[in-house]
């Protein structure tokens, strides 16, 4: 009876969305000379997620707190290859890659179409900080790069600036 009821509503609703497909498009008059203007982003509900996912803006590194989510993101912008974004994953934003931003893009720009692959990190805690050690596989056509990528954050300590809460990268043996 259950299944039989599923059936139903499941078919009713495929009948109510095919619905609207049987009209045609709608065609321009042919005086029309506005264009038609992509639809606004409050003509779409707003989806809210409901746990934080790993973003990565351009140029900034994730704010997530979940470790394996900021790897996640470190591995999305090298697939993007958005160098500023890598770098900026680096602790004191940047600064402790070592490089400035053009010299960190020259580097990591010999990677054309990489494709990364993060495994299962561990995390461990230490005097006041959290670390988190993931192994990383980046393949970029013919050649293949493994390493790992040490994260590390301080542990909710008060007075703790928002760059110290952050995971970053504290080493890497990747290098492109």
């Amino acid at each position: 009876m259950i299944r039989t009821a599923l059936a139903l509503a499941t078919a009713s609703a495929l009948v109510f969305h095919l619905g609207g497909c049987q009209k045609g498009p709608a065609s321009p008059s042919p005086d029309a000379t506005e264009t038609i203007a992509p639809p606004s982003a409050t003509a779409m509900p707003e989806l809210t997620p409901t746990e934080p996912l790993p973003m990565v803006t351009p140029g900034e590194p994730s704010l997530a707190r979940d470790p394996a989510q900021a790897v996640q993101a470190l591995a999305d912008a090298i697939e993007a290859r958005d160098w500023k974004a890598v770098r900026g994953f680096w602790g004191d934003n940047g600064q402790r890659s070592g490089m400035d931003d053009r010299a960190f893009a020259a580097k990591w720009s010999t990677l054309l179409a990489p494709v990364v692959a993060v495994g299962k990190g561990e995390q461990e805690g230490a005097a006041g900080s959290l670390y988190y050690t993931a192994p990383i596989t980046i393949v970029d056509g013919p050649r293949t790069l493994k390493g790992e990528v040490v994260m590390r954050r301080v542990n909710d300590v008060p007075g703790a600036t928002p760059e110290q809460l952050r995971w970053h990268i504290e080493s890497t043996t990747l290098q492109p």
